[in-house]
């Protein structure tokens, strides 16, 4: 690996996240060709990295992009976090470890919706090649790839007591959710190994560093793509405050995620044309799409209980049970979920309800929100934070299915499985259906799984097109959370490590 910056590389990949990181290994492994690889923030090293139990600590430190939304004007105004990874590996180096594929109905509509070559038995194969599973042996996951998942080991006493509410209340148990069948309860597969984090930086990035034709550049941050025509053929980025710039003889690929790559696609002149000429950007192309389809899985923040013995600390992450039900019949997947917290959890508004720290949480979330929110360029300086409104709860479709999700959680918090835990329930506690619907708006936070804002597709506001290149500009993709059209039911970071796969295989084919 290298740390010169060179006068061209073959590739330039910005951002080395969950799939900036897998670009920049598959990429490297041609000998022939020289890649450089450019990430905002620093290493990785940090104690509190390493281990899975401290990552909500991460998220308030310099190794997370301090985001804030707009006043959420459907939840009571409140400005939310959406902090992001700022370093080696990205959100996968600061995230609970969490490893959820998402629904086989997930990646068929995105096929039917016109984005060939994505559809379940499509992405199966690059999940396979990216897992080495270390549980129940199943024909549908992978052994012996860079990645190692596997199910928690000594999970919480309050862990174990979520499945069996559940069970309880007609839910059935599932042994692994990414499997066969992900409806139902069970124990989450998790990216820790040896008791510490497993992220993209060991699996792909650690093992390329001995690759001479890498170049990794730290505390670089890109500010825009260079365009000449209709071409990219590099970008500008300032390191240890100086602006510099480095070009490419291939290809330019965005991996800065939901929020960077659509404001590096702003700022250089890509986007819709008459905001860009409101900010004073020439257009380069008209790209509506850029910056829009913003959505996140509204999670409620939540469901607390007071224990009646002292919890302990948490386990593994923390976070290592989880159900996904529908709340109607007809639908292709499930449309709620709800995760069991080891450690008590609320909005800043609601947070003095809280008795102490002696709480557990069942937090509920709806998988396939019908808010949709936009990303809007604050002004032209690259170190100015953009304007993010999730606009989360503008649709009532979102509420029906968070009082479904919230009354199943509360059945199950009810359950004689958490008899030996439960002291009380804290909140939201029995409130008319008027109540309930303000709770959810005081509520409502981030499950830190924005998407969608460089959404892949064939109709107008696809910014992206099935292979990932940016519509009218050569020699430029995205590939990260962005490009997903819509958000797939679970966690984010496997789709995207999946994406990093994806996009790394049709380049190479290229």
């Amino acid at each position: 690996m290298s740390q010169v910056l060179e006068k061209a590389y073959d590739y330039i990949v910005v951002g080395a996240g969950s799939a900036g990181c897998v670009l920049a290994a598959r990429l490297s492994e041609d000998a022939s060709v020289n890649v450089l690889l450019i990430e905002a923030g620093g290493s990785d090293t940090h104690p509190d990295v390493a281990d899975p139990a401290r990552w909500a600590r991460l998220l308030r430190t310099e190794r997370a992009w301090q985001y804030e939304t707009v006043p959420q004007r459907h939840c009571d105004n409140r400005v939310d976090r959406v902090p992001r990874g700022k370093m080696l590996g990205g959100c996968h180096s600061l995230n609970a470890n969490v490893w959820v594929r998402g629904h086989r109905s997930d990646f068929d509509a995105w096929k039917a919706s016109g984005c060939e070559g994505w559809g379940w038995e499509d992405v199966l194969r690059l999940y396979q090649r990216i897992e080495d599973w270390h549980g129940t042996d199943c024909e549908l996951r992978g052994k012996g790839g860079p990645m190692y998942v596997s199910p928690p080991a000594d999970p919480h006493p309050v862990a174990t007591a979520f499945v069996e509410s559940a069970r309880a209340i007609g839910l059935p148990q599932i042994d692994d959710h990414n499997a066969k069948e992900m409806e139902g309860v069970g124990l989450l597969n998790l990216t820790i190994k040896d008791g510490r984090r497993h992220s993209v930086v060991q699996a792909y990035l650690q093992p390329a560093m001995t690759r001479k034709n890498l170049t990794i550049l730290t505390h670089a941050e890109t500010s825009r793509l260079l365009i000449t025509g209709s071409r990219c053929v590099g970008v500008e980025f300032e390191q240890n405050g100086h602006l510099t710039t480095a070009s490419a003889s291939r290809e330019v690929i965005l991996a800065a995620g939901v929020i960077g790559s659509p404001c590096i696609l702003m700022r250089s002149g890509i986007g819709l044309a008459e905001e860009l000429k409101r900010m004073s950007i020439d257009v380069v192309s008209d790209l509506p799409g850029v910056g829009q389809n913003l959505h996140d899985h509204p999670m409620v923040g939540g469901i607390n209980y007071e224990c009646k013995v002292p919890l302990g600390a948490p386990h593994n992450n923390g976070v290592e049970a989880a159900m996904w039900w529908k709340t109607r019949r007809g639908l292709s997947g499930p449309d709620i979920q709800a995760v069991l917290l080891e450690f008590p959890y609320a909005t800043p508004v609601l947070a003095d309800r809280l008795p102490n720290a002696n709480c557990y949480t069942i937090a509920p979330l709806v998988m396939r929100p019908a808010s949709r929110g936009s990303i809007r360029l604050a002004s032209t300086n690259f170190k100015d934070a953009p304007l993010i409104d999730v606009n989360f709860m503008s649709c009532d479709a979102d509420i029906a299915a968070m009082l479904v999700a919230i009354d199943m959680c509360r059945d199950m918090g009810a359950s004689e499985a958490f008899t030996h835990f439960r002291q009380r329930e804290v909140m939201p506690r029995k409130l008319s259906r008027n109540d309930l619907i303000d709770f959810i708006r005081m509520s409502t936070t981030t499950c830190f799984h924005p998407v969608g804002t460089c959404k892949m597709g064939v109709d107008r506001d696809a910014v992206v097109d099935p292979t990932l290149k940016v519509r009218g500009i050569e020699g430029l993709r995205v590939a990260d959370a962005s490009i997903m059209p819509t958000v797939t039911s679970g966690n984010t970071n496997a789709p995207t490590v999946m994406i990093g796969e994806k996009a790394a295989e049709m380049i190479v084919e290229s």
